[in-house]
């Protein structure tokens, strides 16, 4: 009996200790903050800060950062928002304009506008790249976007003819989930282009909708003519999204 009883007792040591330390354990003291920002944008720089694993709220109207963290942590923290919140780091406007150019075997046979005369260099480009013979615009698309913000437009100004005079509407719309401008002041980054296009497809009985779309990131530098994306349509027609970008004050 002598035995088990110390066999308890021996048991129920290393537990009393362990109940010691955790009595020993006190609770993070944590200190709160507000940073005004200058120049960067809130959301982004809060989404840069997650590597800290602090509290950090943030309202872009009143261009402010709300940080709850250990004193250790602040301090990283408010350095590294002295090093984000430069005049370089300022939101910017930025003008994507978006056309959709569709390349033909044959004739354009109707379907949608001459290309303009800014674009004859991509062309150029698809003619030497692609064995169409013939280009025609279907679409212009506009959007504006602030660095860090998403943006998105609608349009339905292109349309491709079907049976006895009559046109069908090609319905576009675009979206990014945000911008950003390179160190260098002049090249842009977009993150998540999202296009997506309902295309008149002509057949016996009028015409079907055919769904076309592309996602992707891309950089584009200023004034810069790209082709972000080819869509087939059918085999003797293709669509190209060819984009340029303006970056305003």
């Amino acid at each position: 009996m002598k035995r088990f009883l110390l066999a308890l007792l021996l048991l129920a040591l290393p537990l009393a200790a362990q109940e010691e330390k955790k009595a020993e354990v006190k609770p993070s003291v944590t200190v709160q903050k507000l940073f005004v920002l200058k120049y960067a944008d809130p959301q982004s720089v809060r989404n840069l800060l997650e590597v800290f694993h602090a509290s950090i709220d943030f309202n872009r109207d009143l261009h402010v950062l709300a940080v709850d963290a250990t004193p250790e942590t602040m301090a990283a923290i408010e350095d590294a928002i002295k090093r984000l919140d430069i005049p370089s780091a300022a939101p910017a406007n930025i003008d994507l304009t978006v056309y959709l150019v569709v390349g033909h075997e044959g004739e354009s046979a109707g379907v949608g506008a001459p290309v303009p005369k800014d674009l004859d260099s991509v062309v150029s480009q698809l003619k030497n790249a692609f064995a169409f013979k013939s280009y025609s615009l279907l679409d212009t698309l506009a959007l504006r976007t602030r660095t860090g913000q998403q943006a998105s437009t609608t349009s339905s100004g292109g349309a491709v003819p079907y049976g006895n005079n009559n046109l069908a509407a090609v319905i576009t719309s675009l979206r990014i989930n945000t911008a950003s401008v390179g160190s260098d002041g002049s090249s842009i980054h977009i993150s998540n282009l999202d296009a997506g296009i309902k295309m008149p497809v002509p057949n016996s009985n009028g015409y079907n909708y055919q769904d076309l779309g592309m996602r992707t990131d891309l950089d584009i530098k200023e004034g810069q003519k790209v082709v972000i994306g080819r869509l087939g349509i059918s085999k003797d027609q293709a669509l190209f999204l060819v984009m340029t970008a303006k970056i305003l004050p």
